[in-house]
């Protein structure tokens, strides 16, 4: 466990370079499979970053000196700029990118032109990320108690409980602050990075500026991500090619994307202000920022996530799987909890859902506290296994 003290920002910029000999699973994800790409793969580089010494490393920089350094009023956005990492297909949405990352997110040249003159286009992320082509059969839906069993196997739960007992104190005091139960934040450890043992490998300036080049239906979001990720290196003090993480540009053990990292990245016990937090390798760090997450996104103390429901007319409970409604309106439509009735108020509202289970279809009631986990990944199965294995993980604990 790093605990990382006030004022310790130095320390605190050194251990994010720590090297993280790992590969992230892309189970954290319902992922299709790898698409075929249209246009053939670049030369590979044959040489890679080279390593920063800790000594080397300047302090962090303030929030506010990173917003006075960032600022600059001249835009360079000339036609013969060329990015030597990127495929030719590429060169003229590199230009572009170049100058909307200054006229538009207010990143000053020297920052934005060497960043992507020295980035290199990564087919692997934009493979993994690229969804499938449409077929006139589609898919059946993946039935959650398959994706709920990849991560609820016995090792998953035992790295879970050897977690727990180690950082047990540290855990206590995070839950005890923010209110966000603990057996949650350990569902989303599971998932994003088996508790920190894959953390991916993608250099994230990479994977953002490959996505935002080829994946057009969502390149306002990665070059949003790209922006980020320069503010997020000019905060941390490091080299922007240092930060790495999954193919989608998440980093850390929560698998933080930079701009989560820079608006809920929270440093255990400091003051606001007091730098950034470090998310690859300090727990307090990582519990604190992902229950700010969860706060931020409606998390209500001490409330269910998700309860078993009842129903009287399967056929009609069908009809309100969209939306949300209140307790007593569905108890109107023989729609109620299996438990905690009692003590649950008629006004809450929740959302109706049918998961697949081993022994087929069941309803369930979505509580506003699912609905935070969701804001984390909008994938249904996702937050429903988050809460699955948070209560397995406490009937382990006892």
């Amino acid at each position: 466990m790093f605990l990382i003290g006030k004022g310790s920002q130095i320390l605190r910029a050194r251990c994010l370079l720590a090297s993280l000999p790992i590969f992230l699973a892309s189970c954290a994800q319902e992922l299709p499979p790898v698409a075929t790409q249209s246009h053939p793969n670049p030369p590979t580089p044959t040489t890679s970053p080279t390593p920063i010494l800790s000594s080397q490393l300047p302090a962090l920089p303030s929030a506010k000196q990173e917003s006075k350094s960032l600022q600059s009023n001249t835009v360079y956005c000339p036609q013969d700029l060329q990015f030597p990492g990127f495929p030719a297909w590429y060169q003229e949405t590199l230009r572009h990118f170049a100058c909307q990352l200054q006229t538009q997110y207010g990143l000053p040249a020297r920052v934005v032109i060497p960043a992507l003159q020295n980035a290199r286009f990564s087919a692997r992320a934009l493979a993994l990320m690229t969804p499938p082509p449409p077929s006139a059969t589609p898919r059946p839906p993946y039935p959650w108690w398959r994706y709920r069993n990849r991560f609820l196997q016995e090792d998953r739960i035992q790295k879970g409980i050897h977690f727990w007992q180690e950082h047990a104190q540290i855990i206590e005091q995070v839950s005890r602050k923010y209110g966000v139960s603990p057996y949650i934040l350990m569902g989303i450890l599971n998932i994003e990075t088996g508790f920190g043992a894959f953390q991916g490998n993608f250099p994230v300036l990479d994977a953002n500026l490959s996505l935002a080049a080829g994946l057009p239906a969502r390149r306002n979001f990665f070059l949003y991500q790209t922006a980020e990720t320069l503010k997020l290196a000019a905060r941390l003090g490091v080299p922007v090619n240092t930060l790495r993480g999954s193919e989608a540009g998440a980093m850390g053990m929560s698998q933080f994307l930079a701009s989560s990292y820079l608006q809920y990245g929270t440093v255990w016990n400091d003051p606001p202000g007091e730098g950034l937090p470090d998310l690859w390798r300090s727990v307090p760090d990582v519990l604190a920022s992902t229950s700010r997450f969860f706060l931020a996104h409606g998390w209500q103390a001490g409330q269910p996530v998700l309860l078993p429901a009842t129903v009287t007319s399967p056929a009609q409970a069908k009809s309100l799987l969209q939306g949300r409604y209140s307790l007593a309106t569905l108890a109107r439509f023989g729609v109620r909890p299996s438990n905690e009735a009692s003590t649950l108020p008629g006004s809450m509202l929740v959302g109706l859902l049918q998961l697949q289970t081993e022994e087929g279809p069941r309803f369930y009631l979505a509580c506003p506290n699912f609905y935070a986990i969701m804001g984390y990944n909008p994938s249904i199965n996702y937050s429903a296994t988050v809460w699955a294995y948070a209560n397995a993980l406490q009937a382990r604990l006892g």
